[in-house]
C-alpha cells in the first residue's frame, strides 16, 4: 500500500510538472546565462568602432571650419550611431539587427576603400573586416530562431 502511495505522489508530481515544465524549454539557470562569447566579441567590436567615429568626428569639428567639417561630423556620428545600435542589436539575437550589422560594415568597407586613405581608413577597414567575417562565420549566433550551422 506505501508502495502504490509514493508510486501516485510521483505521479502526480511528474503530471504537475508537466503543466508548467516543457521537454524542449531552457532551464532556469541556462535562461539567464550569458550571450555566446563570439556576440560579445562582435558587440565589443561595434562599440569601438562607434568610439573611433565619433573621436574622428570631433577631431574633424575641430581642424576643419565652416558648414562641411558640420556636414562630416554629423554623418561620421551617424555612422557612430548605427555602430552602436547594430552593436546593441546583435546582443538581442534577432535578425533584423545582424542584417543591419552586416549593411552597416558593407556600406563602411565600400566607401573606406572608395575614399582618401590614410592611417584612420586602416584601422577602421580593418576592424569592419575582421567584424564582417566574425559575423558571417558565426551567423547562427545571433538569431535564436536559426539553426545551427
Amino acid at each position: 500500500m506505501r508502495y502504490e502511495l509514493d508510486k501516485a505522489e510521483y505521479d502526480f508530481s511528474k503530471a504537475e510538472r508537466g503543466k508548467f515544465y516543457h521537454p524542449d524549454a531552457v532551464a532556469p539557470a541556462q535562461a539567464i546565462s550569458k550571450a555566446p562569447t563570439s556576440v560579445i566579441v562582435a558587440q565589443a567590436m561595434f562599440f569601438l568602432n562607434a568610439a573611433i567615429w565619433i573621436l574622428f568626428g570631433v577631431l574633424t569639428l575641430r581642424r576643419m571650419h565652416g558648414s562641411t567639417a558640420w556636414i562630416v561630423a554629423i554623418l561620421m556620428a551617424g555612422n557612430a550611431g548605427a555602430m552602436l545600435l547594430a552593436g546593441w542589436g546583435i546582443g538581442k539575437r534577432q535578425k533584423r539587427f545582424y542584417y543591419l550589422g552586416i549593411a552597416v560594415l558593407a556600406v563602411n568597407i565600400v566607401l573606406t576603400v572608395t575614399d582618401e586613405f590614410g592611417l584612420f581608413d586602416l584601422i577602421t577597414l580593418c576592424i569592419d573586416v575582421i567584424l564582417l567575417v566574425l559575423l558571417i562565420a558565426t551567423r547562427s549566433r545571433y538569431a535564436r530562431d536559426w539553426k545551427g550551422d
